[in-house]
């Protein structure tokens, strides 16, 4: 019996050994991520009127949405950054 003893203890032993490694791991990993800038916020969306927002031309004026029924405002209008599209070729591919 003695025996089975030291095996489940080397077993227990084992087990957390690894989830400790997989917990510093997971930690660093973490700790990564938060070190990388999210994107930052474009100058369109600090911009509330929407002369102001027309007149740049990197941005554009989202007009806000009303609802038929009741007349109340389903979404604000706000100001965004314009899209760059990326063109597609008119050329078929061969």
């Amino acid at each position: 019996m003695g025996e089975s003893d030291v095996r489940a203890s080397a077993k227990v032993l084992g087990a957390s050994a690894a989830v400790a490694v997989l917990l510093v791991a997971a930690s660093g990993m973490a700790q990564d991520a938060a070190k990388t800038p999210g994107k930052t916020k474009s100058a369109c969306n600090a911009i509330t009127e929407e002369t102001a927002c027309k007149a740049k031309t990197s941005c554009r004026w989202i007009a806000a949405i009303m609802d038929e029924k009741t007349g109340k405002q389903k979404r604000k209008a706000y100001c965004r950054a314009q899209g760059t599209s990326a063109k597609k070729s008119t050329t078929p591919a061969k």
